[in-house]
């Protein structure tokens, strides 16, 4: 029987978390489902694990998320994730005054590799430092850094095809 101190305590320190957890998560599998699964999974894990932790790169938050980011990594090399899917068709953009959608950016960040995805969301949406990014994505942080800008740069690759490549 875990002690109701140590409930509470993991509790405070997780459930700030759990919402850019899921965020992360479907950044990373595209599905709601399997993102609200793998937090639960993630979370069960940390719980299970709280007594391994040790505050060395980012704190708790790199910790989880690290968990997260670890059991979509197993989640998507598991055999049935890989079906394919048709993805939605993306609008033709006509003039240089349109504006860029919410969806348009949505897409275009689906159509990215996973691993850019994820730092993308860690370092735009959490705003983590990206010595946590790093932490999280099980990298140095010349390398975050690197992968960031990379990633940025086929962002605006898929936004812009006529935009020269960097």
């Amino acid at each position: 029987m875990v002690p109701i101190a140590d409930r509470s305590r993991f509790d405070r320190l997780i459930a700030p978390l759990i919402e850019p957890a899921y965020r992360l998560a479907f950044a990373m599998l595209r599905q709601r489902e399997a993102a609200e699964d793998t937090v639960q999974e993630a979370t069960l894990k940390a719980w299970r694990r709280i007594g391994q932790f040790r505050d060395e790169r980012g704190g708790i938050r790199a910790w989880y998320f690290t968990i997260v980011a670890n059991e979509c990594r197993s989640l998507r090399r598991a055999r049935w994730w890989s079906v394919l899917r048709f993805g939605e068709l993306r609008p033709n953009r006509r003039g240089e005054d349109a504006a860029l959608s919410a969806a348009e950016l949505r897409q275009s960040m689906l159509r990215l590799p996973e691993s850019d995805r994820m730092l993308l969301y860690l370092f735009y949406w959490l705003d983590l430092p990206l010595d946590e990014v790093a932490a999280v994505a099980r990298i140095s942080t010349a390398a975050a850094r690197s992968r960031l800008y990379r990633a940025v740069a086929r962002l605006r690759l898929q936004l812009d095809p006529n935009q020269e490549k960097i």
